[in-house]
């Protein structure tokens, strides 16, 4: 879970790694030793499962502003809504 909360930490203070992330996420996986269940989680952008699994709450939605996340679709994801 430490892996995923600095990587959750540093998309949140860090645009370029954001942005390095949209495009290719698999490296920047591999380098934060993000595996399992959290690893699909990130590579999906569900972020309802990175909450079921543990991780902080404020990181994903600040990570999910981070990488452009539409508000609205974030809250929908996460009440389990249609958007």
């Amino acid at each position: 879970m430490y892996s995923l909360h600095q990587l959750l930490w540093d998309i949140r203070k860090d645009p370029a790694l954001a942005a390095r992330f949209r495009t290719n996420p698999y490296p920047i996986l591999d380098e934060y030793g993000v595996e399992g269940e959290a690893r699909y989680a990130m590579l999906e952008l569900d972020f309802k499962k990175l909450h079921e699994i543990g991780a902080n709450p404020y990181l994903i939605y600040f990570c999910a502003i981070q990488l452009k996340v539409d508000r609205a679709a974030y809250y929908a994801q996460i009440r389990e809504e249609e958007n």
